[in-house]
Protein backbone atom coordinates (compact mmCIF):
# COMPACT_ATOMS: atom_id res chain seq x y z
CA UNK A 1 0.00 0.00 0.00
CA UNK A 2 3.13 2.18 0.46
CA UNK A 3 4.29 1.67 -2.92
CA UNK A 4 1.28 2.81 -4.25
CA UNK A 5 0.66 5.66 -2.67
CA UNK A 6 4.31 6.80 -3.18
CA UNK A 7 3.46 5.94 -6.77
CA UNK A 8 0.86 8.02 -7.09
CA UNK A 9 2.73 10.85 -5.24
CA UNK A 10 5.50 10.87 -8.12
CA UNK A 11 3.20 10.44 -10.97
CA UNK A 12 0.81 13.56 -9.49
CA UNK A 13 4.54 15.89 -8.99
CA UNK A 14 5.47 14.95 -12.64
CA UNK A 15 2.11 16.25 -14.30
CA UNK A 16 2.64 19.20 -12.43
CA UNK A 17 5.86 19.73 -13.70
CA UNK A 18 5.00 19.32 -17.23
CA UNK A 19 1.46 21.35 -17.02
CA UNK A 20 3.72 24.31 -15.72
CA UNK A 21 6.49 23.84 -18.60
CA UNK A 22 3.52 23.75 -21.23
CA UNK A 23 1.53 26.80 -20.17
CA UNK A 24 4.78 28.72 -19.41
CA UNK A 25 7.04 28.29 -22.33
CA UNK A 26 4.89 26.33 -25.27
CA UNK A 27 1.31 27.27 -25.32
CA UNK A 28 1.22 29.66 -27.35
CA UNK A 29 3.77 28.02 -30.30
CA UNK A 30 2.47 27.79 -33.81
CA UNK A 31 4.29 23.82 -33.57
CA UNK A 32 0.73 22.23 -32.73
CA UNK A 33 2.42 18.58 -34.25
CA UNK A 34 5.42 19.25 -31.61
CA UNK A 35 2.50 20.36 -29.04
CA UNK A 36 0.82 17.43 -29.44
CA UNK A 37 3.94 14.82 -29.46
CA UNK A 38 4.93 17.19 -26.21
CA UNK A 39 1.73 16.73 -24.43
CA UNK A 40 0.94 13.19 -25.21
CA UNK A 41 4.17 12.14 -24.02
CA UNK A 42 4.06 13.95 -20.96
CA UNK A 43 1.09 11.28 -19.52
CA UNK A 44 2.46 8.38 -20.71
CA UNK A 45 6.09 9.43 -18.77
CA UNK A 46 4.18 10.56 -15.60
CA UNK A 47 2.78 7.27 -16.07
CA UNK A 48 5.93 5.41 -15.90
CA UNK A 49 8.28 6.91 -14.40
CA UNK A 50 7.76 6.19 -11.13
CA UNK A 51 8.05 2.61 -11.82
CA UNK A 52 11.40 2.58 -13.30
CA UNK A 53 14.18 0.74 -12.32
CA UNK A 54 16.42 3.58 -11.75
CA UNK A 55 18.23 3.88 -8.28
CA UNK A 56 17.76 7.70 -8.31
CA UNK A 57 14.07 6.62 -8.85
CA UNK A 58 13.34 4.52 -6.44
CA UNK A 59 15.54 4.92 -3.20
CA UNK A 60 15.80 1.74 -0.68
CA UNK A 61 15.61 3.04 2.02
CA UNK A 62 12.33 3.74 1.56
CA UNK A 63 11.29 0.49 1.48
CA UNK A 64 13.02 -0.55 4.14
CA UNK A 65 11.49 1.47 7.23
CA UNK A 66 9.07 -0.93 8.87
CA UNK A 67 12.20 -3.48 9.31
CA UNK A 68 14.51 -0.78 10.15
CA UNK A 69 11.92 0.43 12.87
CA UNK A 70 11.36 -3.23 14.35
CA UNK A 71 15.55 -4.35 14.13
CA UNK A 72 16.48 -1.06 16.30
CA UNK A 73 13.72 -2.42 19.40
CA UNK A 74 11.89 1.02 18.55
CA UNK A 75 9.14 1.41 21.41
CA UNK A 76 5.44 0.81 21.02
CA UNK A 77 4.46 4.76 20.34
CA UNK A 78 6.76 4.14 17.59
CA UNK A 79 4.82 1.33 16.18
CA UNK A 80 1.25 2.94 16.87
CA UNK A 81 2.53 5.78 14.49
CA UNK A 82 3.46 3.33 11.99
CA UNK A 83 0.54 1.27 12.06
CA UNK A 84 -1.47 5.11 12.18
CA UNK A 85 0.48 6.53 8.69
CA UNK A 86 -0.76 3.65 7.18
CA UNK A 87 -3.79 3.59 7.79
CA UNK A 88 -4.17 7.66 6.37
CA UNK A 89 -2.67 5.89 3.34
CA UNK A 90 -5.10 3.51 2.81
CA UNK A 91 -8.05 5.60 3.54
CA UNK A 92 -6.58 8.03 1.03
CA UNK A 93 -5.52 5.24 -1.90
CA UNK A 94 -9.69 4.32 -1.37
CA UNK A 95 -10.81 7.69 -1.91
CA UNK A 96 -8.59 7.95 -4.62
CA UNK A 97 -9.65 4.54 -5.98
CA UNK A 98 -13.42 5.59 -5.84
CA UNK A 99 -13.10 8.59 -8.02
CA UNK A 100 -11.16 7.00 -10.17
CA UNK A 101 -13.59 4.22 -10.70
CA UNK A 102 -16.54 7.06 -10.66
CA UNK A 103 -14.66 8.39 -13.66
CA UNK A 104 -13.98 5.39 -15.55
CA UNK A 105 -17.87 4.33 -15.04
CA UNK A 106 -18.81 8.07 -16.54
CA UNK A 107 -16.64 7.22 -19.63
CA UNK A 108 -18.11 4.21 -20.25
CA UNK A 109 -21.42 6.11 -20.19
CA UNK A 110 -20.00 8.76 -22.77
CA UNK A 111 -18.78 5.62 -24.96
CA UNK A 112 -22.12 4.28 -25.08
CA UNK A 113 -24.04 7.17 -25.49
CA UNK A 114 -21.78 7.80 -28.95
CA UNK A 115 -23.07 4.00 -29.87
CA UNK A 116 -26.66 5.12 -29.34
CA UNK A 117 -26.35 8.24 -31.19
CA UNK A 118 -24.66 6.31 -34.55
CA UNK A 119 -27.53 3.57 -34.08
CA UNK A 120 -29.83 6.65 -34.54
CA UNK A 121 -28.04 8.88 -37.52
CA UNK A 122 -28.47 7.48 -40.74
CA UNK A 123 -25.49 6.96 -43.06
CA UNK A 124 -24.98 9.60 -45.97
CA UNK A 125 -22.46 10.87 -48.37
CA UNK A 126 -21.91 14.61 -48.43
CA UNK A 127 -19.18 16.45 -50.58
CA UNK A 128 -17.61 12.74 -51.33
CA UNK A 129 -17.40 12.11 -47.67
CA UNK A 130 -18.88 9.14 -46.13
CA UNK A 131 -21.17 10.66 -42.60
CA UNK A 132 -23.38 10.00 -40.59
CA UNK A 133 -26.76 12.74 -40.29
CA UNK A 134 -28.57 13.36 -37.28
CA UNK A 135 -32.22 14.78 -37.30
CA UNK A 136 -32.47 18.51 -35.98
CA UNK A 137 -30.45 20.75 -35.15
CA UNK A 138 -26.79 20.81 -33.96
CA UNK A 139 -22.92 21.62 -34.64
CA UNK A 140 -20.82 18.73 -36.58
CA UNK A 141 -18.56 16.95 -34.93
CA UNK A 142 -16.51 13.62 -35.23
CA UNK A 143 -15.20 10.08 -33.37
CA UNK A 144 -13.27 7.78 -34.28
CA UNK A 145 -13.25 7.68 -38.10
CA UNK A 146 -16.91 9.03 -38.42
CA UNK A 147 -18.00 12.60 -38.97
CA UNK A 148 -21.58 13.37 -37.81
CA UNK A 149 -23.55 15.85 -39.39
CA UNK A 150 -26.96 17.73 -38.54
CA UNK A 151 -30.06 17.93 -40.80
CA UNK A 152 -29.46 22.04 -39.96
CA UNK A 153 -25.57 21.81 -40.90
CA UNK A 154 -26.28 20.36 -44.13
CA UNK A 155 -28.66 23.14 -45.26
CA UNK A 156 -25.91 25.34 -44.68
CA UNK A 157 -24.26 25.49 -47.30
CA UNK A 158 -21.77 28.41 -46.73
CA UNK A 159 -20.44 26.54 -43.67
CA UNK A 160 -20.72 22.85 -44.91
CA UNK A 161 -17.66 22.75 -46.42
CA UNK A 162 -15.56 24.80 -43.88
CA UNK A 163 -16.81 22.30 -40.98
CA UNK A 164 -16.73 19.13 -42.92
CA UNK A 165 -12.82 19.84 -43.43
CA UNK A 166 -12.15 20.23 -39.90
CA UNK A 167 -14.05 17.25 -38.94
CA UNK A 168 -11.87 15.26 -41.98
CA UNK A 169 -8.71 16.81 -40.37
CA UNK A 170 -9.72 15.33 -36.72
CA UNK A 171 -10.34 12.06 -38.72
CA UNK A 172 -7.35 11.94 -40.85
CA UNK A 173 -4.97 12.84 -37.87
CA UNK A 174 -6.26 9.83 -35.55
CA UNK A 175 -7.35 12.78 -32.73
CA UNK A 176 -9.67 10.74 -30.71
CA UNK A 177 -6.51 8.12 -29.62
CA UNK A 178 -5.53 11.11 -27.85
CA UNK A 179 -8.82 12.22 -26.69
CA UNK A 180 -9.26 8.78 -25.60
CA UNK A 181 -5.83 8.73 -23.20
CA UNK A 182 -6.75 12.06 -21.82
CA UNK A 183 -9.88 10.42 -20.54
CA UNK A 184 -7.92 8.04 -18.94
CA UNK A 185 -5.19 10.49 -17.55
CA UNK A 186 -8.08 12.59 -15.69
CA UNK A 187 -9.66 9.46 -14.35
CA UNK A 188 -6.42 8.40 -12.86
CA UNK A 189 -4.98 11.44 -11.84
CA UNK A 190 -8.69 13.23 -11.19
CA UNK A 191 -7.18 14.99 -7.54
CA UNK A 192 -4.62 16.96 -9.87
CA UNK A 193 -5.32 20.22 -11.52
CA UNK A 194 -2.63 19.52 -13.75
CA UNK A 195 -4.08 16.46 -15.43
CA UNK A 196 -7.27 19.07 -15.93
CA UNK A 197 -5.11 21.50 -17.05
CA UNK A 198 -3.25 19.25 -19.59
CA UNK A 199 -6.66 18.00 -20.72
CA UNK A 200 -7.64 21.21 -21.70
CA UNK A 201 -4.61 21.79 -23.31
CA UNK A 202 -4.86 18.53 -25.32
CA UNK A 203 -8.39 19.33 -26.31
CA UNK A 204 -7.02 23.16 -27.57
CA UNK A 205 -4.01 21.97 -29.90
CA UNK A 206 -6.22 19.25 -31.08
CA UNK A 207 -8.83 22.15 -32.64
CA UNK A 208 -5.57 24.31 -33.35
CA UNK A 209 -4.38 21.30 -35.44
CA UNK A 210 -7.68 20.70 -37.21
CA UNK A 211 -8.34 24.60 -38.27
CA UNK A 212 -4.40 24.52 -39.87
CA UNK A 213 -5.39 21.55 -41.66
CA UNK A 214 -8.87 23.13 -43.36
CA UNK A 215 -6.84 26.30 -44.00
CA UNK A 216 -4.25 23.85 -45.95
CA UNK A 217 -6.96 23.06 -47.87
CA UNK A 218 -7.01 26.53 -49.70
CA UNK A 219 -10.38 28.07 -47.22
CA UNK A 220 -9.77 31.75 -46.77
CA UNK A 221 -8.91 32.47 -43.24
CA UNK A 222 -11.22 35.50 -43.39
CA UNK A 223 -14.27 33.21 -44.30
CA UNK A 224 -13.14 30.59 -42.02
CA UNK A 225 -13.09 32.13 -38.89
CA UNK A 226 -16.45 33.94 -39.87
CA UNK A 227 -17.76 30.40 -40.49
CA UNK A 228 -16.68 29.53 -36.50
CA UNK A 229 -18.94 32.46 -35.45
CA UNK A 230 -22.16 30.92 -37.35
CA UNK A 231 -21.57 27.49 -35.42
CA UNK A 232 -23.36 27.02 -32.88
CA UNK A 233 -24.28 24.36 -29.99
CA UNK A 234 -27.24 24.10 -29.95
CA UNK A 235 -30.41 21.60 -30.62
CA UNK A 236 -29.42 17.89 -30.00
CA UNK A 237 -26.15 18.51 -28.06
CA UNK A 238 -22.50 16.06 -29.40
CA UNK A 239 -21.36 13.14 -27.20
CA UNK A 240 -19.22 14.58 -24.50
CA UNK A 241 -16.14 12.52 -26.33
CA UNK A 242 -16.60 14.04 -29.56
CA UNK A 243 -15.18 17.00 -31.09
CA UNK A 244 -17.50 19.44 -31.69
CA UNK A 245 -18.16 22.86 -31.38
CA UNK A 246 -17.13 24.91 -27.68
CA UNK A 247 -18.01 28.41 -27.23
CA UNK A 248 -14.56 27.82 -24.14
CA UNK A 249 -12.54 27.69 -27.36
CA UNK A 250 -13.67 30.35 -29.79
CA UNK A 251 -11.68 33.08 -28.31
CA UNK A 252 -8.29 30.90 -28.49
CA UNK A 253 -9.07 29.42 -32.07
CA UNK A 254 -9.63 32.58 -33.67
CA UNK A 255 -6.42 33.77 -31.52
CA UNK A 256 -4.37 30.97 -32.82
CA UNK A 257 -5.45 31.58 -36.44
CA UNK A 258 -4.29 34.48 -35.95
CA UNK A 259 -0.77 34.21 -34.18
CA UNK A 260 2.20 34.64 -36.36
CA UNK A 261 4.38 31.41 -36.81
CA UNK A 262 6.62 30.85 -33.98
CA UNK A 263 10.44 30.67 -35.92
CA UNK A 264 12.87 28.27 -35.57
CA UNK A 265 14.70 29.53 -32.78
CA UNK A 266 12.10 29.24 -30.75
CA UNK A 267 12.05 25.46 -31.15
CA UNK A 268 15.10 26.12 -28.27
CA UNK A 269 12.27 25.73 -25.65
CA UNK A 270 11.78 22.81 -26.05
CA UNK A 271 14.74 21.97 -25.66
CA UNK A 272 15.04 23.94 -22.54
CA UNK A 273 11.65 21.89 -21.36
CA UNK A 274 12.90 18.70 -22.04
CA UNK A 275 16.24 17.96 -19.61
CA UNK A 276 14.88 20.41 -17.13
CA UNK A 277 11.44 18.34 -15.90
CA UNK A 278 13.60 15.11 -16.06
CA UNK A 279 16.10 16.85 -13.91
CA UNK A 280 13.45 17.97 -11.70
CA UNK A 281 11.44 14.47 -11.55
CA UNK A 282 15.29 12.55 -10.51
CA UNK A 283 15.68 15.23 -8.35
CA UNK A 284 12.08 14.93 -6.82
CA UNK A 285 12.62 11.36 -7.10
CA UNK A 286 16.08 11.19 -4.72
CA UNK A 287 14.97 13.87 -2.00
CA UNK A 288 11.61 11.34 -1.91
CA UNK A 289 9.48 13.97 -0.92
CA UNK A 290 6.20 13.92 0.40
CA UNK A 291 3.42 15.91 -1.18
CA UNK A 292 -0.47 16.63 0.27
CA UNK A 293 -2.72 15.31 -2.18
CA UNK A 294 -4.42 17.73 -4.49
CA UNK A 295 -8.19 18.52 -3.71
CA UNK A 296 -10.94 17.92 -6.63
CA UNK A 297 -11.14 20.95 -9.24
CA UNK A 298 -14.36 22.05 -8.98
CA UNK A 299 -16.51 21.36 -12.14
CA UNK A 300 -17.07 23.64 -14.54
CA UNK A 301 -20.35 25.42 -15.32
CA UNK A 302 -21.87 24.14 -18.75
CA UNK A 303 -21.49 26.46 -21.48
CA UNK A 304 -25.14 27.71 -22.94
CA UNK A 305 -25.16 29.68 -26.50
CA UNK A 306 -23.16 32.57 -26.83
CA UNK A 307 -25.08 36.21 -26.95
CA UNK A 308 -24.36 38.69 -30.34
CA UNK A 309 -24.55 42.24 -31.27
CA UNK A 310 -24.41 43.79 -34.11
CA UNK A 311 -23.60 47.49 -34.02
CA UNK A 312 -24.72 47.64 -30.31
CA UNK A 313 -27.69 45.89 -30.56
CA UNK A 314 -28.45 41.85 -29.33
CA UNK A 315 -29.37 39.87 -32.59
CA UNK A 316 -30.26 35.96 -33.21
CA UNK A 317 -27.15 33.42 -34.64
CA UNK A 318 -29.36 33.20 -37.87
CA UNK A 319 -29.02 36.45 -38.58
CA UNK A 320 -25.60 36.92 -38.65
CA UNK A 321 -26.42 34.80 -42.07
CA UNK A 322 -27.40 38.33 -43.32
CA UNK A 323 -23.94 40.00 -43.19
CA UNK A 324 -21.77 39.49 -45.68
CA UNK A 325 -17.72 38.88 -44.10
CA UNK A 326 -16.39 41.96 -46.73
CA UNK A 327 -19.03 44.24 -44.38
CA UNK A 328 -17.41 43.69 -40.94
CA UNK A 329 -15.44 46.17 -39.45
CA UNK A 330 -14.17 44.15 -36.45
CA UNK A 331 -15.18 41.34 -34.40
CA UNK A 332 -14.63 41.16 -31.07
CA UNK A 333 -15.02 38.05 -28.09
CA UNK A 334 -15.83 39.54 -24.85
CA UNK A 335 -15.59 36.67 -21.64
CA UNK A 336 -15.38 38.98 -18.28
CA UNK A 337 -18.43 38.93 -16.20
CA UNK A 338 -17.95 42.14 -14.94
CA UNK A 339 -17.36 43.78 -18.24
CA UNK A 340 -20.33 42.08 -18.95
CA UNK A 341 -22.46 43.80 -16.42
CA UNK A 342 -22.40 46.95 -18.35
CA UNK A 343 -25.16 45.50 -20.97
CA UNK A 344 -27.68 45.39 -18.04
CA UNK A 345 -29.01 42.00 -17.12
CA UNK A 346 -30.73 39.30 -18.85
CA UNK A 347 -29.33 41.06 -21.84
CA UNK A 348 -26.18 38.58 -22.33
CA UNK A 349 -25.42 35.20 -21.82
CA UNK A 350 -23.00 34.51 -18.48
CA UNK A 351 -20.94 33.00 -20.99
CA UNK A 352 -20.22 35.56 -23.14
CA UNK A 353 -20.62 38.15 -26.18
CA UNK A 354 -19.92 38.46 -29.39
CA UNK A 355 -19.76 42.10 -30.65
CA UNK A 356 -19.38 42.85 -34.40
CA UNK A 357 -19.58 46.08 -35.85
CA UNK A 358 -20.64 46.60 -39.79
CA UNK A 359 -18.47 48.98 -41.74
CA UNK A 360 -21.82 50.88 -42.64
CA UNK A 361 -22.35 51.33 -39.46
CA UNK A 362 -18.73 52.01 -37.49
CA UNK A 363 -19.12 55.87 -37.14
CA UNK A 364 -22.31 55.79 -36.03
CA UNK A 365 -22.49 57.52 -32.49
CA UNK A 366 -24.51 55.11 -30.38
CA UNK A 367 -21.86 52.02 -31.90
CA UNK A 368 -18.85 54.04 -31.18
CA UNK A 369 -20.01 54.50 -27.26
CA UNK A 370 -21.72 50.71 -27.49
CA UNK A 371 -18.28 49.73 -28.51
CA UNK A 372 -16.16 51.97 -26.21
CA UNK A 373 -17.50 50.25 -23.28
CA UNK A 374 -15.51 47.06 -24.43
CA UNK A 375 -12.67 48.93 -25.83
CA UNK A 376 -13.57 47.98 -29.41
CA UNK A 377 -12.50 50.70 -31.63
CA UNK A 378 -13.03 50.32 -35.44
CA UNK A 379 -10.99 51.48 -37.96
CA UNK A 380 -11.88 55.15 -38.72
CA UNK A 381 -12.52 55.99 -43.02
CA UNK A 382 -8.74 57.48 -42.44
CA UNK A 383 -7.37 53.77 -40.97
CA UNK A 384 -9.12 52.26 -43.37
CA UNK A 385 -7.97 53.66 -46.47
CA UNK A 386 -4.28 52.76 -44.67
CA UNK A 387 -4.87 49.79 -44.56
CA UNK A 388 -6.35 49.39 -47.84
CA UNK A 389 -3.50 51.18 -49.44
CA UNK A 390 -0.81 49.02 -47.63
CA UNK A 391 -2.79 45.92 -48.80
CA UNK A 392 -2.63 47.21 -52.60
CA UNK A 393 1.48 47.37 -51.97
CA UNK A 394 1.75 43.62 -50.96
CA UNK A 395 -0.63 42.77 -53.55
CA UNK A 396 0.83 45.05 -56.25
CA UNK A 397 4.56 44.51 -54.88
CA UNK A 398 4.73 40.49 -54.23
CA UNK A 399 1.83 39.08 -57.09
CA UNK A 400 2.40 36.07 -55.65
CA UNK A 401 2.36 36.48 -51.77
CA UNK A 402 -0.53 35.40 -49.58
CA UNK A 403 -1.89 37.51 -47.10
CA UNK A 404 -2.83 36.89 -43.60
CA UNK A 405 -3.19 40.12 -41.91
CA UNK A 406 -3.29 43.90 -42.49
CA UNK A 407 -3.56 45.98 -38.92
CA UNK A 408 -2.41 48.77 -37.48
CA UNK A 409 0.05 48.29 -34.62
CA UNK A 410 -0.73 48.19 -30.96
CA UNK A 411 1.07 50.87 -29.31
CA UNK A 412 2.18 52.52 -32.19
CA UNK A 413 -0.05 55.63 -33.50
CA UNK A 414 -0.01 55.73 -37.23
CA UNK A 415 1.68 52.81 -37.64
CA UNK A 416 -0.08 49.34 -39.87
CA UNK A 417 1.74 46.02 -40.25
CA UNK A 418 0.86 43.43 -43.04
CA UNK A 419 2.20 39.50 -42.55
CA UNK A 420 2.20 37.65 -45.60
CA UNK A 421 3.13 34.50 -47.24
CA UNK A 422 6.01 34.25 -50.09
CA UNK A 423 7.73 32.03 -51.70
CA UNK A 424 6.79 29.68 -48.21
CA UNK A 425 8.24 32.01 -46.16
CA UNK A 426 6.54 34.12 -43.82
CA UNK A 427 7.29 38.24 -44.65
CA UNK A 428 6.04 41.38 -42.45
CA UNK A 429 6.10 45.18 -43.71
CA UNK A 430 5.85 48.29 -41.47
CA UNK A 431 3.47 51.10 -43.32
CA UNK A 432 3.11 54.67 -42.32
CA UNK A 433 -0.15 56.37 -41.64
CA UNK A 434 -0.71 57.13 -45.35
CA UNK A 435 0.00 53.54 -45.59
CA UNK A 436 2.91 53.83 -47.30
CA UNK A 437 5.78 51.43 -47.02
CA UNK A 438 8.74 52.42 -44.33
CA UNK A 439 12.09 50.55 -43.00
CA UNK A 440 11.61 48.26 -40.38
Amino acid sequence: MAALFDYLLRANAVLLLFAAAYYGLLRRLTFFQLNRAYLLLALLFAAVYPALPVPALLPASARLLPAATLATGAGPAAVVAQMHSVDYKLLIISIYAAGTGLLLLRLLAQLMSLAWVRARARPAVVLGQAVRVRAGAGGPFSFGRTIYLSAATLADAANLAPALRHEQAHVRQLHTLDVLLTQLATALAWANPAAWLLRRAVLDNLEYLADHAALQTGLDRRAYQYSLLRQQPGGVPAPALAFHFSFLTLKNRITMLNQPASTTRQLGRYLLAAPLLVALALGYSSAHAQVAPTPVPAPKPSLSKATYYVDGKVTTADALNNISPDNIASVSVVKDAKRLQVLGLGQVSAEGAVLITTKAKANAPDVLAFNKQFSVQPATAAQQAALAAAQAYITKTYPNAKIESVFMVKNQPGRYQAIFMEAGQRQQQLFDAQGQPVAK
